[in-house]
């Protein structure tokens, strides 16, 4: 048993490696994987090493590319005037479901967070000036609506101010379909103060 504890436990202190995933998942993770039917391991080892084979990171634009091809969210079919910055990869997949944009990307590699020990170094900033350019006219900060999320876009903000492109930022506020009874006070604010005139 001794044996067996010891592989589980290896495999436990993978699992806690991911974002999210504290000691206790960790284990029910683990152990519905030796419970499983061993094709569920076998596909998992095989999706893990498919993305460590093939998958890349893009040092310069923080994009998901496969080895050794750029990024389709990069090429010469984009619209090079608009630059949308974003937090995450994940964020670019949830604007690119929307079919709304059809710019470029940079992802920053998460936001500035002194309580995480997360500085602007931490982040891709220099490498997202190294991209500003004569082409490039506006760039849209899509970090999230959080503290942190605010802090990135007024650093953002700064940074850009006198780089000759135009600055704009998402929208935040009320969701769509939604009644104003039912929504919270900080959402209602937010919605006023980023208000859209229409004359």
């Amino acid at each position: 048993m001794a044996s067996a504890s010891k592989y589980i436990e290896t495999l436990i202190d993978s699992l806690t490696k991911f974002p999210g995933v504290g000691r206790k998942g960790a284990e029910r993770i683990a152990y519905f994987i030796v419970k499983s039917e061993k094709s569920l391991g076998k596909n998992l080892i095989n999706a893990l090493t498919d993305v460590a084979e093939n998958i890349d990171i893009c040092p310069d634009t923080g994009m998901i590319l496969l080895k050794g091809e750029e990024s389709i969210l990069n090429n010469d079919s984009r619209n090079s005037e608009i630059l949308c910055v974003v937090e995450n990869m994940e964020d670019v997949i949830k604007i690119e479901n929307t079919n709304s944009f059809d710019g470029l990307y940079h992802v920053l590699g998460g936001s500035i967070s002194p309580l995480d020990g997360i500085g602007p170094s931490d982040l891709s900033f220099d490498k997202l000036l190294n991209r500003i350019n004569p082409d490039l006219k506006e760039v849209i900060i899509a970090t999230n609506p959080s503290t942190s999320g605010n802090a990135t876009a007024l650093y953002l903000e700064k940074i850009l101010k006198d780089k000759g492109v135009e600055i704009s930022r998402l929208a935040v506020g009320l969701p769509v379909g939604s009644n104003l009874e039912y929504i919270d006070d900080k959402t209602i604010s937010t919605a006023i103060s980023g208000r859209v005139k229409l004359n």
